[in-house]
């Protein structure tokens, strides 16, 4: 998998987990809505007798959002009317209106919810009632109310009336009222809920963005493909043109562009590094192409001035590279390549460290592929013979780390000389 899907992938992860966690924390509040709903709650509460004309003042509702106690619920009575019927009898009775209210001070809204209402033990009439149903049940002395559609639902900080006339021996208190009923709170009145809302709009704005980000990164990558195969063609043509000037080379720079990727590789270096140093081992001997053909192909030893001409490549092919800057060190490549770590290398006699990591690289795997190739002068060497140099020359000739990553490569196989040819 290369770096862009790995890239998509895990974005496609996150927003996927991110989704997840947002669903669940949404259905996690509508549970407890389903709860609060389907879980009926149950009060005793202290009627507060309001004398005629007098009016309730409700106290400041709470503010905390918890789950309500008796003191969210306030349930009074008002005795609005009252008379006398058959005055002076000695069974006289009472008839009264009695006008109830039930105040829901709680932030939940109150649905389903009943009155029982225990009264004094005496004989009591309802007369005529409204908003509601009520049962007056004589053998426990309760009175039973049920609101109708009008007001079966109490909101938060709001309330309910309803009342009744009722005739009985004496005016009555309501002392002892169970209020029973559910709590309702729509998921829109907790902030959780407008917290997962921002988050989700977030979120969709985040696979928009991750959706136009990757068709953008996909038509990138696609023209990053083409040009790249378009370098490595232009490359790989130039490199046999250079190759093609020295009929005992054919083929030398892709080999030494293989294994110095092989090495890199080796060396922990990212993907754009090893493809760069790929396109580095092409290019490293392009300055061939200012050596006479004579010096090149000459089969004898060639003269300390011949010499001098051959080692000119390096700044030959420095100078066609100058202006070669999409890729960071082709000229060092180029210039550098035949430094010996011991400094006694040719052209600027650098040593150790001071040898751009990417020569040292390529010295290695010019090296390799000079001693495995027939040159005008020789034949190719054997595998033990090259195995035998590599080890011979670390810390003279070769970075002993990078020599010693070819030498593990040869003995692992992944480059193997057969019948003493590199295959």
């Amino acid at each position: 998998m290369d770096k862009w899907h790995k890239k998509r992938r895990i974005g496609m992860i996150i927003l996927a987990v991110a989704l997840v966690f947002l669903l669940a924390g949404l259905a996690g509040l509508g549970m407890k809505v389903r709860h609060d709903l389907n879980t009926p709650f149950q009060y005793h509460l202290q009627a507060r007798m309001l004398q005629e004309g007098e009016n309730e003042v409700a106290p400041a509702a709470t503010s905390d959002g918890s789950v309500g106690s008796e003191e969210d619920y306030i349930y009074s009575v008002d005795i609005s009317k009252h008379w006398v019927n058959d005055p002076g009898v000695p069974l006289q009775t009472y008839g009264a209106q009695y006008d109830n209210t039930v105040t829901n001070m709680s932030s939940y809204e109150i649905v389903n919810w009943s009155l029982a209402i225990t009264v004094p033990e005496r004989n009591i009439t309802i007369d005529s009632y409204w908003n509601g149903e009520w049962q007056y049940d004589k053998k426990s002395d309760v009175i039973f109310f049920t609101p109708d559609e009008r007001i079966e639902r109490i909101q938060a900080n709001d309330s309910a009336t309803f009342g009744a006339v009722m005739i009985s021996k004496e005016l009555m208190d309501f002392t002892d009222v169970v209020f029973s009923g559910c709590r309702y709170k729509p998921m829109t009145k907790y902030l959780l809920f407008w917290i997962i809302m921002v988050l989700l709009v977030a979120w969709a704005t985040s696979v928009i963005a991750f959706i136009f980000y990757s068709v953008r990164e996909e038509n990138y990558r696609k023209n990053e493909e083409k040009m790249d195969n378009v370098i490595s063609q232009t490359m790989s043509t130039f490199a046999n043109f250079i190759d093609t000037k020295d009929k005992y080379t054919k083929g030398h720079s892709a080999r030494v562009s293989y294994y110095s990727r092989k090495i890199a590789e080796k060396l922990g270096m990212s993907e754009e590094e090893i493809r760069d140093i790929g396109y580095i081992g092409l290019m490293h001997d392009c300055g061939k192409l200012a050596i006479p053909g004579e010096i090149l192909n000459k089969p004898g030893k060639l003269s300390s001035e011949e010499f001098k001409v051959m080692q000119s490549h390096t700044v030959n092919g420095e100078a066609i590279l100058k202006d070669f800057t999409a890729i960071e060190g082709i000229k060092d490549g180029a210039l550098y390549h035949h430094e010996r770590y011991d400094g006694c290398g040719y052209m600027k006699g650098l040593a150790g460290e001071e040898i751009p990591l990417v020569a040292r690289i390529i010295g290695v795997a010019d090296a390799m592929d000079a001693m495995n190739s027939d040159r005008c002068y020789r034949n190719h060497l054997s595998k033990d013979v090259i195995l035998s140099e590599l080890e011979k020359n670390k810390g003279t000739q070769f970075d002993p780390k990078i020599a010693q990553i070819m030498i593990d490569m040869i003995n692992s196989g992944e480059v193997f000389i057969e019948n003493d040819r590199t295959v």
